[in-house]
């Protein structure tokens, strides 16, 4: 006869990955509930979570502690896998630590061991912004939001094809300017405030499509020389990168500007052209979408 198999007491593994931090009023905690049982069962239920928030004293006594802790809010915690929690920031915590844990129950209210704990300095809650708007920029999408007395901020996009918002950037002043925008693609944006290792609820924009409407920069430095049976061109080379090509634009004397030819290079040479007349020239720049730039100030030679 093989050794004696006991049931199951279906006590679930304590969580080793609990964190948690200050949003907004609130101390928000996170952890997985292991699906395993202390005695190495796979567990597919659990009975709910027991997750407290309570000052910290030092020496630190686990019992002592948990009997004036606050029991925090549980959003759901009946199967293993990823548990949200949250309690009330009390004014009377502010300006001091508090140490959080959590511990599992199993179908019949037997608890887990406590999991790992986390100590956090609770400071003033962070000035949530307000105002943020999205709009279109030469750049791209330039959010912007009021400051609301905090200095460091989390920007956050969602695309269409996002499942939840993902962080695009950081930054220090009121304003975000996101560069890998696809145009006609449409984005919602979050703000969050930052402080003291803090932070506020996020704040979202309206969706926005961008569409480019932006023509790039007008060309610059259009110098004309007067060649052997042509007159050549030359100008400073444009650094957009939508940028798709030049348009020339020539006037003879002092007649209306046509166009004449385009090219994708800061350079051209006017061949077709009649000895002794003067000629006037001007670029344009076009970019991916079809916009294009104001002419440049214009040019004059006169053919050789």
């Amino acid at each position: 006869m093989g050794e004696p198999v006991y049931p199951s007491a279906h006590i679930p593994v304590a969580p080793s990955d609990l964190n948690a931090l200050e949003r907004g009023d609130r101390i928000v905690v996170r952890f997985t509930a292991p699906s395993l049982t202390t005695d190495g069962r796979v567990l597919t239920k659990i009975g709910g979570a027991d997750v407290r928030v309570g000052p910290a004293a030092k020496p630190f006594n686990e019992d002592k502690w948990a009997e004036t802790a606050t029991r925090a809010t549980v959003k759901s915690a009946d199967k293993p896998g990823p548990v949200e929690a949250w309690a009330p920031l009390e004014p009377a915590l502010i300006g001091k630590d508090v140490i959080v844990g959590a511990r599992l129950l199993n179908n019949r209210g037997r608890a887990s061991g406590w999991s790992n704990f986390v100590t956090i300095h609770v400071v003033a809650p962070v000035a949530t912004p307000a105002d943020v708007t999205a709009a279109a920029a030469p750049e791209g999408v330039r959010v912007t939001w009021s400051d609301a007395a905090e200095h460091s901020f989390r920007v956050f996009r969602k695309g269409p094809d996002d499942k939840q918002p993902l962080e695009a950037g950081k930054a220090q002043t009121p304003e975000y300017v996101d560069r890998t925008i696809v145009w006609g693609t449409a984005y919602k944006y979050w703000v969050q405030a930052l402080r003291d290792g803090a932070e506020s609820d996020t704040v979202a924009s309206a969706v926005l499509t961008p569409k480019d409407t932006f023509p790039p920069a007008v060309p610059a430095g259009l110098t004309v020389v007067a060649g052997i049976g042509a007159i050549e061109l030359a100008w400073e080379r444009n650094t957009e990168t939508d940028f798709k090509n030049y348009v020339i634009y020539r006037a003879a004397g002092d007649g209306p500007f046509e166009k004449l030819a385009e090219t994708d290079v800061p350079v051209y040479s006017d061949k077709a052209i009649e000895a002794g007349k003067r000629y006037r020239y001007a670029i344009t720049a076009v970019d991916q979408a079809g916009n294009p730039s104001e002419k440049s100030a214009a040019v004059e030679a006169v053919a050789p």
